[in-house]
């Protein structure tokens, strides 16, 4: 199953150590609450054998110690399931649903139960059966398995290369903002990265890195999410070419273009209305009718296939070099020009044209 549903940031917190007793529960203090999932911070150690001691579970110390490099951990666990499991209202196979705690997701422990443990995961807080967690020492060995790593460009445009080190070959070009799957081990500062269907390395110089876990959802957020998603499948236009090749598609693109017109270029962006450089703006328009082109226009020269010139129709690309726009007709395109000009139309030939290429 993909990881479509709620995903947040881990904050961990350097602490000496932490004890949940069986049956009891911890509430977070109103002060170290934040919008992230808030994972409990570990008392003395001295407090924690006392408190051992005093409810007679002084041997089982190492089976709800979590450890960590940032310290030690009783209340995170993992799931264990296939698919998901239900997260109900009461400790009872039979009671209401209210969310789902799927295969891949972390689990803030609030309460151990007979037979079940209550959790929080994301913003769904319940019941789940406890054979369906992973806990304690288990739960440390198993926690790399769990955890998501992106990196963050912070650069306006960076290089992905087909090696560390920036001898090697441009794959393509990312941008600012833009984040990305970290695929394995960084070696030498360098990050290995999947942009759509490249594999490729970027320069830990121009990326952040940040490690999160994905979480449960509630009933109420699957459905919203459902929703969201099939709306995203029936977006896309559907458009039609005309067997004697002209395009009442073409057209409509073009139309949906020339709404952006005026607004700022930005170098790296793929916004129409913040701002979007040529390539950016190409691809961004291309998007809202359901057609994926690739970042740059040293890849846009190889999409669809190409025609002269002569044959151009509206909506095709007319590539330069290091320059895109859309055809629009009578000898003229729009695109994203410059930092002074933004979104605009000029000519078709006002330099050397390297491709002329029909994507639809």
């Amino acid at each position: 199953m993909g990881k479509t549903h709620i995903k947040q940031k881990l904050i961990l917190s350097a602490a000496a150590g932490m004890i949940l007793i069986p049956g009891s529960a911890l509430d977070v203090s109103a002060a170290g609450k934040t919008d992230e999932q808030p994972f409990i911070q570990a008392a003395g150690i001295e407090s924690v054998l006392e408190k051992c001691y005093e409810t007679e579970v002084k041997d089982n110390i190492n089976l709800y110690l979590v450890p960590t490099e940032e310290g030690e951990y009783l209340n995170m666990a993992f799931s264990d399931t296939v698919d998901y499991t239900y997260i109900r209202s009461a400790p009872d196979e039979n009671s209401d649903w209210v969310g789902k705690l799927y295969q891949d997701s972390a689990a803030q422990v609030l309460e151990y139960l007979d037979g079940w443990t209550k959790i929080r995961s994301g913003s769904a807080e319940g019941y789940v059966p406890a054979d369906s967690l992973i806990t304690g020492e288990a739960a440390a060995e198993h926690a790399a398995e769990y955890e998501d790593h992106t990196v963050t460009v912070t650069a306006y445009s960076l290089n992905v290369r087909d090696g560390q080190g920036t001898d090697a070959g441009i794959l393509t070009q990312i941008g600012l903002g833009e984040t990305y799957e970290v695929t394995g081990e960084p070696v030498d500062g360098w990050y290995p990265v999947k942009v759509g269907d490249t594999d490729g390395w970027v320069s830990g110089s121009y990326v952040t890195e940040e490690t999160s876990y994905s979480y449960g959802e509630t009933k109420e957020e699957e459905k919203a999410r459902l929703v969201e998603e099939a709306g995203q499948v029936n977006e896309p236009e559907t458009v039609e070419v005309n067997n004697a090749g002209s395009s009442t598609a073409g057209q409509a693109v073009i139309d949906y273009a020339c709404q952006f017109i005026g607004n700022p270029y930005v170098w790296g962006g793929t916004s129409l209305t913040d701002g979007a450089d040529c390539s950016g703006f190409v691809q961004s328009v291309y998007a809202h009718f359901g057609i994926s082109l690739p970042r740059t226009t040293y890849e846009m020269v190889n999409s669809g296939y190409a025609v002269s010139y002569e044959e151009a129709l509206p909506g095709d690309l007319i590539l330069y070099d290091g320059h895109v726009g859309l055809y629009m007709g009578d000898g003229t395109i729009v695109n994203a020009m410059n930092e002074a000009e933004g979104i605009g139309i000029c000519s078709a030939t006002y330099t050397n044209i390297i491709a002329v290429r029909r994507v639809i």
